[in-house]
């Protein structure tokens, strides 16, 4: 049996809901910093601002976040129906998806421009139109096929709505409009990470949506001072750092200044790179837990602080 699927038969921790009364008392005799395990009635509770997550949990703590939407090992494709809703059974709360523009103005979850090394689609992503995509089946990240079908952006946001929190990366043919307003219409602004790669970028996705989180490239206070007059709102950033280096003086500026960290840890050097992680973005999610470090005093002062 695959490993998403004894994960959705026991779920860890998501971070916002107690315990079961079977839980706390299996784990009365643990350790205050042994990390908290929790069994699937815990559930999964992402219906409040991800700000707010972001903002309550300890330092200690990183939200995993799972790249391209999947888990790789476990037989599922990127960015499809059947692993965004592994990951939302497993308890996960983040997961960053790849959206591509069609011909016909069809917005898809999809990373690549053309189609033949993960579907069985041929030609350009963006010469294509969504009556013909849809037949496409989708490769899982062993290259074998599956019986996924691609998905909609809209239908995306449907699935993850109050269940998931997304990391939009937008792929050459999306249109940023278009994306926007998807959000905007499924109510989700609150929910979900714009993703940029350039100050001219950033200041674009700024602009046309004032209200929602951005991430953004910095490691310095000078380049946080630099997107902040692009136009760039502090309270909206959330700096990516990839695997470091984390220099300590910057890493404390971001933490004073509530602004949260997006990193990549080193499968080999993961703990160490877990200190400075608000979210730590992975391609071995369903291998992990869904909020690593988390203990249980941690776990205490999270749910105070969450208001649960």
């Amino acid at each position: 049996m695959k490993k998403w699927l004894l994960l959705s038969a026991m779920l860890v921790v998501s971070g916002c809901k107690g315990p079961s009364s079977n839980v706390e008392a299996s784990n009365a005799q643990a350790s205050n910093t042994k990390p908290v395990e929790l069994s699937a009635s815990a559930g999964l509770v992402a219906d409040l601002p991800l700000r707010k997550h972001l903002q309550c949990l300890p330092k200690e703590a990183a939200i995993v976040a799972a790249h391209r939407g999947t888990s790789k090992k476990e037989d599922l494709p990127e960015n499809a129906r059947s692993s965004l809703t592994a990951l939302i059974n497993a308890g996960f709360m983040v997961a960053e998806i790849d959206v591509v523009g069609l011909k016909d103005g069809t917005h898809v979850l999809f990373h690549d421009g053309v189609w033949e090394e993960k579907t069985t689609g041929r030609g350009e992503v963006a010469a294509t139109n969504w009556g013909d995509a849809e037949s496409f089946l989708l490769k899982d990240t062993d290259g074998d096929f599956s019986a996924d079908r691609l998905i909609t952006f809209e239908d995306a946001l449907s699935l993850a709505k109050d269940r998931l929190y997304l990391e939009v990366d937008f792929k050459s043919s999306a249109k940023y409009e278009v994306v926007i307003d998807a959000i905007r219409r499924a109510d989700m602004a609150d929910q979900v990470i714009l993703i940029s790669y350039s100050k001219g970028q950033a200041r674009k996705l700024a602009r046309l949506a004032p209200e929602m989180m951005l991430s953004v490239g910095a490691d310095s206070i000078a380049e946080i001072t630099l997107l902040e007059n692009e136009g760039v709102k502090l309270k909206n950033m959330a700096v990516w750092m990839g695997d470091g280096p984390y220099e300590p003086s910057f890493i404390t500026y971001l933490d004073n200044a509530n602004v949260p960290v997006l990193a990549w840890p080193r499968e080999g050097q993961r703990q160490a790179a877990l200190s400075p992680a608000t979210i730590a973005v992975t391609d071995y999610a369903l291998q992990k837990e869904p909020i690593e470090g988390l203990t249980r005093s941690g776990r205490a002062a999270y749910e105070a602080c969450l208001g649960r």
